[in-house]
């Protein structure tokens, strides 16, 4: 709701969606379900009986996720640059999350993993879902209507406390909303969707696996853990997988191919 203002913003300022069909406003309904509903109510909830490492472990699961969906909706095509540069970012990941931060990884109890795998399936269906509508309207207000959709949806888990909760709340605790709901959530997810223009959906979560070695370091920041050469190790490897995916080559043989070409409208 902190962000609701600049949503409304940006669409007012855009002047809505015009020619919104009714196809895509279903697309635009299901991609923000899956990309900001389904996606933060799974990962909330899974981290409640999961582990730190195991979820960031399986969150950095997207960008293959996302591969592999563009690849089935004839998106994008495979190229040996790209997987190679999400192996060994991917592994990169499993360094930081095992080694690096100190974290151990067990799965004694099934629930909480299964519902954090579904947070990196939900924001690959909302990339694969949503990139087809940036080629026919404007790029803040379909944002802007995403979060708006997607924020609508989280009331119907609302309970009766949420309301006398947010009240009982300190100044401090307001600031962080704030920066959550404006930069977080209204910021975040501007940006996310200009880099998804111009980039294949698994080029693009890509990036993502930047998050665990950011998260730690931000925590040997805020709250003093240590930085071990470990987390170095990894964090290298991470950079350098997404320096390979990001680069472009000549065309592959066999059956790795160069990705889709966009046209100058962004349609594949």
């Amino acid at each position: 709701m902190v962000a609701w203002p600049g949503f409304l913003y940006l669409l007012w300022r855009a002047g809505g969606l015009p020619g919104l069909r009714r196809s895509d406003a279903l697309r635009l309904l299901v991609a923000s379900a899956c990309g900001i509903t389904a996606y933060h109510l799974a990962l909330n909830a899974g981290e409640r009986s999961t582990s730190s490492g195991v979820a960031a472990l399986i969150v950095a699961l997207g960008p293959a996720t996302t591969l592999a969906l563009s690849l089935a909706v004839g998106l994008e095509l495979y190229a040996w640059r790209r997987v190679l540069g999400i192996a060994v970012a991917f592994a990169g990941v499993v360094v930081v999350v095992v080694l690096g931060s100190g974290a151990h990884l067990s799965l004694h109890g099934l629930r909480g993993p299964l519902l954090v795998l579904l947070a990196p399936i939900a924001f690959a269906v909302y990339n694969v879902i949503f990139k087809p509508l940036f080629a026919r309207f404007d790029l803040p207000a379909l944002t802007a209507a995403g979060g708006l959709v997607g924020s609508l949806l989280f009331l119907p888990f609302e309970n009766t406390g949420a309301i006398d909760r947010f009240g009982a709340l300190d100044a401090g605790a307001w600031i962080a909303l704030a920066a959550l709901g404006l930069g977080a959530t209204l910021g975040g997810y501007v940006t996310w969707s200009i880099a998804l223009r111009g980039l294949d959906p698994s080029r693009a979560m890509s990036y993502l696996y930047l998050v665990p070695p950011l998260a730690v370091a931000i925590g040997a920041i805020a709250l003093g853990e240590t930085i071990t050469l470990w987390l170095l190790v990894g964090g290298a490897l991470v950079i350098g997988g997404v320096a390979i995916a990001q680069r472009q080559g000549p065309r592959a043989h066999g059956i790795a191919a160069e990705p889709c070409i966009e046209a100058a409208d962004g349609r594949p």
